[in-house]
């Protein structure tokens, strides 16, 4: 094991003296007094939850396609095609 340093002599008189003095031992009485204190006052509110916002119910998208195709693939001779196409979808 490795040996310790050997303090110096200012260090070993700050060791005694500590950075916060020990706090006054109050009366039963006053006890009871500060607890309730410490239980009321806060530094800082705690902050309110976020309300959630619902969402509005949205309708499906349709979808309409009409087509309509005229030829002529001979003189004299004409052919129509129709097609139509509804496509629903989900939002979402």
């Amino acid at each position: 094991m490795a040996k310790r340093k050997k303090q110096s002599s200012k260090v070993q008189k700050k060791k005694g003296a500590k950075a916060r003095p020990k706090a006054k031992k109050l009366s039963k009485a006053a006890r009871g007094k500060a607890a309730a204190q410490r239980t009321v006052a806060r530094a800082k509110p705690k902050r309110a939850p976020a309300k959630k916002r619902m969402k509005q119910p949205t309708a499906p998208a349709v979808e309409t396609v009409a087509v309509e195709v005229i030829e002529q693939a001979a003189p004299g001779v004409i052919t129509v095609t129709e097609v139509e196409e509804t496509e629903v979808r989900q939002a979402g």
